[in-house]
């Protein structure tokens, strides 16, 4: 009940907090309560169960309740907080601990580059606090919906939509850690690590819904080319095989357009 508490007043206040921002939109309200609602459909749903199934894990290797919230409201990235629990399980010092979860959240530092990019935080209309919250509560489920919405409102305006869909995200995230601690008492371990799934394909889907073809040409290229260095490269194929692909389709692209340009120019 108490974590209940916490995370909705949490979203109360983030909500109220950007909330007066002024943006020139003609209804101020309408991006926050757009990015509240798409909170509640499908990507609510899968962040909820997605903690469920860490709550298992973490339960496996002997967290606590308040460590287990801890770790959620704390790490806020499944393959950090995994990785914390692995490791702890396995009896590693704080200082393993610690560098593992930074390296399997690495991929959110571009993530936050591009997620204040596309909101324009660094052009100063929110004080440093602000911008400390709102990275905080960046997972790539938020990341890939902002840039789905992203033409569709102005710069303020997308930082108000992130603001309201992130609140609930979060919150829907420490409810089903809660939920997943107490479920572990009575439902199967694997069937409860099975709903970690659901978000990884929820992202595939978006990726596959991409506004650009480009994006969806990264995505197919990055899962085609992940399972052909696993035998070499293990874990890291999943890194190293989207940044090779993602940079290669890329690449491919300005290729082609410059040649397309060059062709179709005067001679």
């Amino acid at each position: 009940v108490a974590c209940w508490i916490i995370t909705e007043l949490t979203a109360v206040f983030m909500l109220s907090a950007f909330s007066r921002s002024p943006v020139p939109d003609d209804n101020p309200a309408r991006p926050l309560n757009d990015g509240v609602w798409a909170a509640f459909s499908i990507p609510g749903v899968s962040i909820f169960a997605n903690m469920v199934g860490f709550a298992a894990i973490a339960r496996q290797a002997g967290f606590d309740l308040p460590m287990t919230l801890a770790t959620t409201l704390l790490v806020w990235g499944m393959p950090g907080q995994v990785a914390m629990a692995s490791l702890h399980i396995a009896g590693a010092s704080l200082l393993v601990i610690f560098t593992a979860v930074a390296l399997a959240n690495m991929r959110m530092l571009l993530m936050s580059i591009s997620g204040m990019e596309m909101m324009a935080l660094n052009e100063g209309r929110h004080p440093f606090w602000q911008k400390v919250l709102l990275m905080q509560m960046l997972a790539i489920t938020s990341w890939v919906q902002i840039g789905m919405v992203e033409g569709r409102y102005s710069k303020p305006g997308l930082v108000r939509y992130f603001a309201g869909f992130a609140s609930v995200i979060y919150a829907l995230g420490m409810l089903g850690t809660l939920a997943g601690d107490y479920l572990s008492d009575w439902a199967s371990p694997g069937v409860l690590r099975a709903v970690l799934v659901i978000t990884p394909l929820y992202i595939l889907l978006m990726v596959i819904n991409a506004r650009r073809m480009l994006n969806r040409v990264a995505g197919v290229a990055g899962g085609a080319l992940c399972p052909v260095l696993y035998p070499v490269l293990g874990e890291w194929s999943i890194l190293i095989g989207g940044i090779a692909a993602g940079t290669m389709v890329v690449m491919a692209d300005r290729f082609w357009q410059r040649a397309s340009t060059g062709a179709g120019g005067p001679e």
